[in-house]
């Protein structure tokens, strides 16, 4: 059973991925992890996340082309994706689909303020039935 609420972080740079993993599993999220696109699409299949933090540059199939296959995907074209990285533009991510744009480096409190922002809605709708079958 998955804990509440799940992110994939999906970049081709292990360090980056790991001290990401960790300072939002010190914020309480679960997080999963992805070294590129096509082992992203896997693990969304699998099991879709609240949320993708994806990089752009990597190798095998890189984040436009993943974000653009998510999209394509009746079942996941609704997960939310946030565009971490160098490269790239905030009017670009929104063209490709994604919610929000982060450039690298960055601050950690404007990380948490966009996956907060996006998150909302989605952890407010998911404790909605079960406040109902209490009563």
């Amino acid at each position: 059973m998955r804990r509440w609420p799940y992110l994939l972080v999906v970049d081709d740079d292990a360090d980056f991925r790991a001290g990401l993993r960790l300072a939002l599993e010190m914020k309480g999220y679960q997080v999963e992890e992805a070294e590129n696109g096509e082992t992203a699409l896997a693990k969304l299949t699998e099991k879709p996340p609240l949320l993708v933090l994806l990089d752009l540059q990597m190798p095998v199939m890189n984040g436009r082309e993943m974000l653009q296959r998510l999209r394509a995907n009746p079942e996941l074209k609704e997960v939310p994706v946030v565009i971490i990285s160098g490269f790239g533009f905030e009017w670009e991510a929104e063209l490709m689909g994604a919610q929000g744009y982060i450039g690298k480096p960055f601050e950690p409190e404007e990380l948490q303020k966009t996956i907060a922002n996006l998150l909302k809605p989605k952890l407010v709708n998911v404790k909605a039935p079960s406040v109902e079958k209490q009563r």
